[in-house]
């Protein structure tokens, strides 16, 4: 079992992201139980607020990353470019789902192509593209490639604040959500828990990239050495 998690990274993070839905799931539900009048529409806020705000540090991250590496020519940096797009993929498909069920039980409709409806797909495809065109890259050539990524993680980040202070406004004003006094403070806590998972899982996933990364490099070693 150890040796098949060292050999594919994507099995640490779905054991990592797996972890961190239960731990919320239980946070959300002792706070629905601790307090009356907090209705089914409101839910989603625990998680569709604290996933957007964790793919935005994820973004951040990419872009840091990517300064760093075109400045300092660091394999390190190379891998929390890429380590920081694959969580914030993640995370932002979560945001964008759970926001579409709320979207429904608030005005009726799952999606309408509000401003920030749409600015928030187009920066989570955008993160896409930078992973797919990473992978269309030459291996053989790895400053080439983590050049070219860098660059293309600095041009996505403007998607960022375009699709949360550019826009300014909202969606329309929320039907039926209601938050009672005190479920403030558990929307904070469950906030900070998830981004401090979120950061944990870009950390996580840098490392099992490393591995995968030093494995392939023995790999074509041994493949040169016969």
């Amino acid at each position: 079992m150890a040796s098949r998690l060292k050999e594919n990274p994507f099995w640490i993070f779905l054991l990592f992201l797996s972890c961190l839905m239960i731990i919320n799931f239980f946070l959300v539900y002792i706070s629905i139980k601790s307090f009356q009048g907090f209705t089914v529409s409101g839910r989603p806020i625990f998680y569709m607020v604290s996933f957007a705000f964790s793919t935005y540090v994820c973004f951040g991250i990419v872009l840091l990353s990517s300064i760093l590496y075109l400045w300092k020519k660091s394999f390190l940096f190379d891998l929390l470019v890429v380590a920081g797009a694959q969580v914030g993929v993640v995370t932002g498909a979560i945001t964008i789902l759970v926001g579409m069920i709320w979207s429904y039980v608030e005005w009726g409709y799952f999606w309408q192509w509000e401003p920030r409806q749409t600015t928030t797909l187009i920066m989570w495809m955008a993160y896409i593209g930078l992973l797919i065109f990473r992978e269309m890259l030459d291996e053989n050539y790895p400053e080439k490639r983590g050049t070219l990524t860098s660059i293309f993680g600095i041009v996505s980040f403007p998607s960022v604040p375009l699709s949360n202070y550019v826009v300014g406004a909202l969606h329309p004003p929320p039907q039926q959500t209601t938050l009672e006094e005190g479920l403030g403070m558990l929307l904070m806590l469950n906030f900070l828990l998830i981004g401090a998972i979120c950061v944990l899982l870009v950390y996580l996933t840098y490392r099992t990239n490393e591995i995968d990364f030093k494995l392939k490099k023995i790999r074509k070693i041994k493949m040169e050495a016969f």
